[in-house]
Parts: C-alpha cells; sequence; structure tokens
C-alpha cells in the first residue's frame, strides 16, 4: 500500500473523479462505514455504494431519514475502474470483497482512521489515508468534501452526523475537530443532537427496549483486574446488547444469538483498551468463528462473528470471554 497525506488523498480523488467507482466498508456496515461511503460518492461523476454482506438495523435507519433508502448495492459491480474501502484497512474484515480486491485489476484506496497492524493484507496497486487523529472515516469525508468544494446539503449532513457521533461513543472520544465539524453539520442538517438520539428511539419499539433490557439484566459480570466484563445471550440482537453494556460502564462485553440456522456473536471493547491491553476483537473474532464453520472479524474494539454450528456455539463464545479474561488480566 502506497500511504498518503491529505493533500495527496484529495488530489488523487481529484484525479479519478471521472472514472466508474464502487465505494464499501467492512462486514455488517455500521454507520460510520455507510455514511461515509456514500457521503464520498459524491466526489465521482459515476459511482456505487455496495455491501460486501449487511448493513445494521442503525445503518438502514439512519439511510432512511436521511433519504437514502435502498441506495447500496448487494454485489461488487464488474465494470467499476477504481475500489475505494472506507472505514477499513485491511481485506480480512470485508467479506467477500477482500478476495474480489485480490484480484481486481484497477486502483485500490482504503480510507481509515485505525491504526494499521502488523502484518495487512496488501492489494497490488493499490493507496492508503490511514489518521488516527480522525474519530471516524466520516470524519476525514467531511474534510475531503470541503477541501474538493463539495458542498454538504441536508442529507449528507445527516449521514455525516450520523457517522461522527456513533464512531465516537456519543462523543466520548470526541475531540476539537470532532466538534467543530458536527457543530458545522448540526447547522446544515437543521437538527439538534437530541434530534439525532430521537429517531433512533422511536425506530425501537417498546418490546424491543424490553427484551433489551431483559437480555442485560440477565447477563453475568465480572470485574478482572480493574476491568469489569459483560456476557450473556441475547434474545434478538447480539450487537446491540454488547454496545450498550458498554454505553452503561462495561469495558469489554460480548453477546451471542443462537437461532434457528446460525449463531451470532458480537464484542465490544471500551476504546483506548486495545492499544494499552493489546487486545484486537477482530482477530479474536476470527479464530473464535473456526469453531462455529464461520467467518469473523472486526476492528479491534467492535468485532463479530457469525456460523452455521449452533452445536457448537458454547466453545466459540467460551473461547472469546475467556480470551478476554487473559487480556483483561494481564
Amino acid at each position: 500500500m502506497q500511504p498518503l497525506d491529505f493533500a495527496s488523498l484529495c488530489s488523487l480523488l481529484k484525479k479519478w473523479r471521472q472514472r466508474k467507482a464502487l465505494i464499501t466498508f467492512h462486514s455488517v456496515g455500521d454507520r460510520d462505514g455507510v455514511a461515509s461511503a456514500i457521503a464520498l460518492s459524491h466526489c465521482f461523476e459515476n459511482a456505487v455504494v455496495a455491501t460486501p454482506d449487511f448493513i445494521t438495523g442503525n445503518s438502514k435507519r439512519m439511510l432512511s431519514e436521511a433519504s437514502y433508502a435502498g441506495s447500496i448495492l448487494p454485489e461488487f459491480p464488474g465494470d467499476v475502474e477504481i475500489a475505494i474501502v472506507t472505514d477499513a484497512n485491511r481485506l480480512d474484515i470485508l467479506g467477500a470483497f477482500g478476495e474480489r480486491l485480490k484480484t481486481f485489476s484497477g486502483s485500490v484506496l482504503f480510507l481509515d482512521h485505525h491504526a494499521l497492524p502488523e502484518g495487512a493484507d496488501e492489494v497490488p496497486n493499490s493507496f492508503i489515508f490511514n489518521d488516527e487523529g480522525y474519530n471516524s472515516a466520516s470524519s476525514i469525508t467531511y474534510e475531503v468534501l470541503k477541501a474538493m468544494g463539495i458542498q454538504t446539503g441536508r442529507s449528507i449532513s445527516i449521514l455525516l452526523l450520523n457517522g461522527i457521533i456513533a464512531d465516537s461513543a456519543n462523543l466520548q472520544n470526541a475531540n476539537a475537530l470532532t466538534f467543530r465539524q458536527i457543530a458545522d453539520l448540526f447547522e446544515a442538517s437543521g437538527l439538534t443532537y437530541a434530534d439525532v438520539s430521537e429517531y433512533f428511539h422511536e425506530a425501537s419499539s417498546a418490546t424491543h427496549r424490553q427484551r433489551l433490557m431483559q437480555d442485560l439484566f440477565s447477563s453475568k459480570l465480572e470485574v478482572i483486574s480493574k476491568y469489569l466484563l459483560v456476557y450473556g445471550e441475547a434474545s434478538s440482537h447480539a450487537n446491540t446488547a454488547a454496545e450498550k453494556m458498554l454505553e452503561l460502564g462495561a469495558d469489554a462485553s460480548v453477546f451471542w444469538v443462537i437461532r434457528e440456522k446460525e449463531v451470532s456473536i458480537s464484542a465490544r471493547l471500551r476504546q483506548s483498551l486495545d492499544r494499552r491491553l493489546g487486545i484486537h476483537l477482530g482477530r479474536i473474532m476470527e479464530d473464535a468463528a473456526k469453531h462455529i464453520d464461520g467467518t469473523g472479524g472486526g476492528h479491534p474494539c467492535a468485532a463479530g462473528a457469525y456460523g452455521p454450528s449452533k452445536e457448537k456455539a458454547k466453545d466459540a463464545y467460551a473461547y472469546v470471554i475467556n480470551m478476554l479474561r487473559k487480556k483483561l488480566a494481564a
């Protein structure tokens, strides 16, 4: 991968502006990945946004609110000349698209805000802008749009607000740039912070919230060294339960759902503990997925595993819990 500074990133995007582009994001696209991809597509005269598998429920609600519902393709188009990956810097978290990019003949750009791991997959003729000074891919994208003179109207502002707020853990790891950006985006969108929070609250039915609270109340809690680990079985959405526990004060959380045809496991980690304790949830989930004959991966602080072998579910989630116990105790 050829590293780029911000000026070189903008120069490259301007150079590519008339080429047909695919813009995508990591597996199980969250609000930051989805928002940054769609916003970045406005840098091109001909661009499509596609998902390697599916996007989260919150991402779908965000797209509906911003009038972009149905705008994401489910496959890798065969006629694109360039590919851009947002909110990811490795192939192993791109699902089916990761394999496709290994043989892609065009240029590939990775745009991300996470630390680049050792031994990251290399793609021929690829570039990377990777800067941890930004709290989200949406934050980078907003600066790119401004530098290229592209106006962010109400819809794009709603998307970028969602991406920035979501990946800042509801502003807990925000920096000065974060607050400057969201001030501009609130003004452009006509929304307030309460508006963004409220439409997600309204989209979640009282019954759904009841089930979520029951999942949280029945979970197990362990204090390991000075850290709180929470884990348990969820009734419907493991990722929602895992995220909510972090909001309530957990340092690490693991939840799983055993459905008729699939096991789904989600884990979350408090920001900064990945670097402090050497924890990479994405890699842990890659190994956990082998127990259930499925796939897994993700970011250092947010990852998931999925597989069809539900009879082996306990082996998979126990592996994740035990790995976190060891890391938190170190």
